[in-house]
């Protein structure tokens, strides 16, 4: 087939036609194909991230709308909430019908506050309680090994409340360090927990109190032994062992150092709750105590 020629005559001072414009650059009237191909890969790649960020916030927002709705179903079943709501009606109420609810408030606020905060295993809680009502020891002893038996699993919540304060060296400890109120909040609970009389633990927190117990006994080797003790460590480890069991590491010895240690006549009456403590040295547990 013969090829076809056209001529496009241009007077002088005229500007070219498109057509001849568009040859002269070098650019087709239609574009690169391939250029654009790309500019749509390249478009997608950004839409694609930019969804997947999305998707994230969406999520995240999820997330905290879930929290925030959980936290207020919460808040409605706790005690504190319906007390708040009892105080306001009073409060609007006459004076004589106030003056006549007043004074058995105190005492049913800190049952139901012990009550809900085992039931709910809220052990951060229970020993935030504890600290804040250790000017009233005797209520304490009271009060708490009660609440105890209302846990679902009140062996874990005894050892989650006790945490690991037995890891700290006994420097750690002085008379003006505010650790001081932990430590005797956790050496308390392991008291109200014998005086409660819960049997029950599971295996695996059964283990976890032996491992507490068998490193809180090395730390005290490492500072000097266990005969070498300080009151409180030495109250503190005897309680964990006669609370949970003895590990078989432990000797008779070490059990005759801690309780001669522990000022025993004070807490006499718990370390005899022990079937642990007993069943290891019973003739010299009840010498000693």
């Amino acid at each position: 087939m013969a090829k076809t020629s056209m001529t496009l005559t241009v007077k002088e001072g005229q500007p070219p036609p498109p057509l001849c414009a568009a040859a002269v650059s070098g650019e087709s009237g239609g574009g690169d194909p391939m250029r654009s191909v790309n500019e749509l890969r390249n478009l997608s790649t950004v839409l694609h991230a930019f969804r997947r960020r999305w998707d994230e916030l969406q999520k995240h927002l999820d997330f905290i709308q879930d929290a925030i709705a959980s936290r207020s179903r919460e808040l409605d079943a706790s005690p504190q909430h319906h007390q708040a709501l009892a105080s306001n009606t009073l409060e609007t109420s006459s004076p004589e019908s106030a003056d006549l609810h007043s004074e058995p408030m105190p005492a049913q606020t800190s049952v139901s506050e012990l009550g809900f905060l085992c039931g709910m295993m809220r052990s951060r809680g229970l020993r935030k309680y504890i600290i804040s009502h250790l000017s009233d020891v005797a209520k304490l002893r009271e009060e708490v090994p009660a609440a105890l038996k209302g846990a679902p699993k009140p062996a874990k919540l005894v050892l989650e409340c006790i945490g690991r304060f037995f890891l700290q060296g006994s420097k750690a400890f002085g008379k003006a360090t505010h650790m001081v109120p932990s430590r005797q909040a956790s050496l308390l609970i392991l008291e109200f927990f014998l005086l409660s009389d819960c049997t029950e633990m599971e295996p695996s927190v059964k283990e976890e109190a032996d491992l507490a117990a068998v490193t809180w006994r090395k730390r005290l080797i490492n500072e000097g032994g266990v005969s070498n003790a300080s009151d409180i460590d030495a109250r503190g480890l005897l309680l964990l062992v006669a609370s949970f069991g003895i590990p078989a590491l432990f000797r008779n010895e070490d059990l005759r150092n801690l309780i001669r240690l522990s000022c025993p006549k004070e807490i006499s009456d718990v370390l005899r709750r022990s079937r642990f403590l007993l069943a290891r040295v019973p003739g010299k547990c009840d010498d000693s105590l």
